[in-house]
């Protein structure tokens, strides 16, 4: 299955003409399934998607693609993960560099980051419980201080239709102060 959808996503990039090496190298890796313990991982990840998936997310999206997406932010260092003691996924935390007038498009074109854009889309967040929500919002401080400096934009479901929505920086204060 995931060659099969490999296959579907090359095309559609070729249609697209989007060639991004980074997802290229990804997929060759989730089809070469070499790496045993990250694959189990990813798969965690995924499971966890799943299942805190409400439809206005990841809706339709079959397993194969959302184990591409995680693959492919973790190789690209936008991907957090929050766990508990034992090891179960508790948070997940996705996002893209981006220039502010970037949308929904850019994700599903798969495009590459752009390391010098002005904005971050907030793209992927699921958890468990406020205190996981704290969790992934610390370690996406630390990991992408730039925030502070960059416009935060998203798409949210807002009364059933996809929204683009823009944050400022203080809506990672409120997170914290839940």
């Amino acid at each position: 299955m995931v060659l099969v959808m490999t296959v579907v996503i090359q095309f559609l990039l070729l249609l697209s003409g989007n060639m991004n090496p980074l997802l290229q190298s990804v997929q060759l890796a989730l089809q070469n399934a070499t790496q045993n313990e990250a694959l189990v991982y990813i798969d965690k990840v995924v499971d966890f998607c799943i299942e805190k998936e409400n439809g206005k997310v990841l809706d339709g999206w079959p397993r194969d693609l959302i184990q591409l997406l995680v693959s492919y932010h973790m190789a690209k260092d936008t991907f957090i993960a929050e766990q508990d003691s034992e090891g179960n996924i508790l948070g997940v935390f996705m996002w893209y560099n981006c220039d502010e007038e970037d949308d929904w498009f850019f994700v599903q074109n798969w495009t590459p980051d752009r390391e010098d854009g002005n904005a971050i889309f907030l793209a992927f967040i699921f958890a468990e419980n406020n205190t996981a929500f704290k969790g992934i919002t610390r370690q996406f401080i630390a990991m992408c201080p730039e925030f502070a400096e960059k416009k935060l934009i998203s798409i949210r479901q807002k009364k059933g239709i996809p929204t683009r929505v823009s944050y400022s920086s203080n809506l990672f204060n409120k997170i914290l102060s839940i």
